[in-house]
C-alpha cells in the first residue's frame, strides 16, 4: 500500500485555558491583602473602575441605594445593550469557575494577574536574579514558627492548638497567653495545653515562647549544654544581677570571682529577645475571611468579612461620555471595549470568589459541627475530595480556597486548611475514627494502667483492634512519642517508685 499526502478535514473537542479562567483561579487563591493591592493596580490603570464607597459618596442623599435595593447576586452591567453586545464575554468562563473539574491541575500556582496580559515584553526575566531575590528577602517569625509546627506536631489537632498559641506572642517572642483561658475556650485539658507550650520552646530562635526572661535564657543554655545547678542560681537571682550586687551572689552560691565572671560573660552572650532579628507581621496574617457565630436558636451563621472585601463598580457615567466621543475613532473604541471587558470580568470573579470561599467554609462547618460544640477533641477527619464531591469543584478549588484563609469562631481563629485531616484504618470500615481519636484512646489506656499491669506497644495495638481499629506497632510508638510519654518499662519503673 503506497503512502501518499491527501488532506482530510476532521472534527475534535478540547479544553481552551483562557487567560481570563486563569486569572480567576489566581483571584481565587489570594488573600484578601493580596486582593485588596490587585484591585488598587486596577483601579489606577482601568477608567471605568471606582470604589463602591466613592461612588456612593458622590451620589445625592435621596438617591443613595439602601439595602433593600441591593442584591449582591447581580454584578453591575453597563446599560448601554449596544455596548455590551460587542463584547465576547461569555468565553471568560464560566458562571461557577470552581465546578469545571478538567485542566486545573496545570495552572501554575505562582501565576499572577499581569502574566498573562496580550502584550508581554519578551525576555523581560532574563536579568533577573532570583537567587540574589532569595537572599535579599526576609523570613517573617509567623512563616518560620508555621513551618516548624507542620513538622513537629502530626495531628491537626496539636497543628492547630500551636497555631492558636503563636497568637499571644509579643514583638520579643515571649509567651503571653494565659494557659487556664485558652484552656477553657478550646475545651481541653491544661495539662494538654502545658505540653504543647514545651513543644514550642523547642523551636527556632532559641527561647522562643518563653514565659519570662530568666526561662528564655535557661532554653538557650540547655541548647547549649551549659546549664548546671550553677547557672540555675544564677537564673534565680536576676535581680541581683540587673543590680550588680555581686558580693551577695559570691557569698549566696560560693562562687569565685573567677566562676562569676565566666558565667555572667556566657549570660550576657544570650539573646534575651528571641524574635527580635524577625520580621513580626503576625496580625497581617491572621485577618480572618470567614466569621463563624450562632444565633439565638444555637444555628450557626457564616459569613465573609466584607470590611477586607475590595468593593468595586463600573463608572457608568463615564463610559457613556468617552464612548459618545471615541465613536469615530476605531482604535479608541477597541481600547474601551478591552477596558471595559476587564472591568465586567474583574466584578465578576470577585463575586465568584466570594461565592466560592462562602460555599466552603459553610459546608466546613456543616461537616465538623461537632468540633465547633464540644471542642478540638471531636475534630472529624474530612479530605479536600469530601467538599470537592459535595460543592461539584475541583480538589485543587477547595485546596486554593482553603489555603491562607482564615475563619473566626467562637474557639479562636483558625486556618481553613486545618480542617482538614486523614481517617485512620479500622477494622469496621468507619470512616470517623480520626488520628486524634487514637491519640486520646491510647494516651487514656496508658492513664488507666496500674503498676501491677503496663501495657505495651503490642498489648495497646491488641486492645484498639478490639475497638475495631487497625493500627502498627510501629505507628503506637509514633504517636506515644509524640505525646512525650515514656517506654512501658520507664512506666513500670516510675509507677513503682511513686506507689
Amino acid at each position: 500500500m503506497a503512502l501518499t499526502p491527501k488532506i482530510e478535514i476532521k472534527q475534535s473537542q478540547s479544553l481552551l485555558m483562557t487567560p481570563q479562567l486563569r486569572q480567576a483561579i489566581n483571584l481565587l487563591q489570594m488573600n484578601n491583602l493580596e486582593l485588596s493591592e490587585l484591585v488598587s493596580e486596577e483601579l489606577s490603570s482601568n477608567p471605568f473602575l471606582e470604589r463602591e464607597d466613592d461612588h456612593l459618596n458622590q451620589l445625592p442623599e435621596d438617591t443613595q441605594p439602601t439595602i433593600n435595593d441591593y442584591d449582591a447576586s447581580s454584578p453591575p452591567t453597563p446599560q448601554d445593550d449596544t455596548s455590551s453586545n460587542d463584547i465576547d464575554y461569555d468565553n471568560n468562563f464560566e458562571d461557577d469557575f470552581g465546578s469545571d473539574r478538567i485542566g486545573y491541575d496545570d495552572i501554575p500556582t505562582d501565576a499572577d494577574w499581569k502574566d498573562y496580559h496580550q502584550q508581554r515584553i519578551a525576555n523581560s526575566d532574563e536579568d533577573f536574579d532570583y537567587f540574589e531575590q532569595k537572599l535579599a528577602a526576609h523570613k517573617s517569625l509567623y512563616t518560620f514558627l508555621d513551618e516548624q509546627i507542620s513538622q513537629k506536631f502530626d495531628t491537626p489537632k496539636e497543628r492547630l492548638i500551636a497555631s492558636r498559641m503563636m497568637e499571644f506572642l509579643d514583638a520579643a517572642g515571649y509567651f503571653r497567653g494565659n494557659l487556664t483561658e485558652i484552656s477553657a475556650k478550646l475545651n481541653i485539658q491544661q495539662d494538654y495545653l502545658q505540653n504543647i507550650l514545651s513543644r514550642l520552646q523547642t523551636c527556632e530562635p532559641s527561647g522562643i515562647f518563653a514565659t519570662s526572661v530568666a526561662e528564655c535564657l535557661k532554653i538557650q543554655l540547655q541548647d547549649k549544654d551549659r546549664y548546671d545547678p550553677y547557672m540555675a542560681f544564677l537564673l534565680d537571682n536576676l535581680e541581683l544581677v540587673a543590680e550588680h550586687k555581686y558580693k551577695e551572689l559570691k557569698k549566696a552560691g560560693s562562687f569565685s570571682d573567677e566562676d562569676l565572671n565566666d558565667m555572667l560573660s556566657e549570660i550576657k552572650a544570650l539573646n534575651p529577645k528571641p524574635a527580635a532579628d524577625y520580621d513580626f507581621d503576625l496580625t497581617s496574617y491572621i485577618i480572618p475571611d470567614v466569621f463563624v457565630r450562632t444565633n439565638k436558636y444555637g444555628e450557626y451563621i457564616i459569613e465573609l468579612n466584607s470590611k477586607s472585601l475590595p468593593k468595586v463598580l463600573i463608572n457608568q457615567d463615564y463610559y457613556s461620555e468617552i464612548k459618545t466621543l471615541s465613536s469615530h475613532n476605531k482604535e479608541a473604541k477597541r481600547y474601551l471595549k478591552d477596558k471595559l471587558s476587564s472591568a465586567n470580568f474583574l466584578i465578576k470573579a470577585l463575586h465568584q470568589r466570594a461565592t466560592t470561599i462562602l460555599r466552603v467554609s459553610e459546608e466546613i462547618v456543616k461537616f465538623q459541627r461537632d468540633f465547633f460544640e464540644k471542642g478540638i477533641d471531636y475534630l472529624k477527619p474530612m479530605l479536600l475530595r469530601d467538599v470537592a464531591e459535595r460543592l461539584e469543584m475541583h480538589e485543587s478549588t477547595i485546596s486554593r480556597v482553603t489555603t491562607r484563609k482564615y475563619m473566626h469562631t467562637p474557639r479562636g481563629i483558625f486556618e481553613l486548611k486545618y480542617f482538614f485531616s486523614t481517617a485512620a484504618g479500622s477494622y469496621t470500615g468507619d470512616e470517623n475514627t480520626s488520628v486524634t481519636a487514637i491519640k486520646h484512646k491510647i494516651k487514656q489506656l496508658i492513664e488507666e494502667e496500674t503498676p501491677d499491669k503496663i501495657l505495651s506497644d503490642d498489648m495497646i495495638v491488641e486492645f484498639l483492634a478490639r475497638l475495631g481499629i487497625k493500627i502498627a506497632r510501629r505507628t503506637v510508638a509514633k504517636y506515644r512519642e509524640g505525646m512525650n510519654i515514656p517506654t512501658s518499662a520507664q512506666r513500670k519503673r516510675e509507677k513503682r517508685r511513686n506507689s
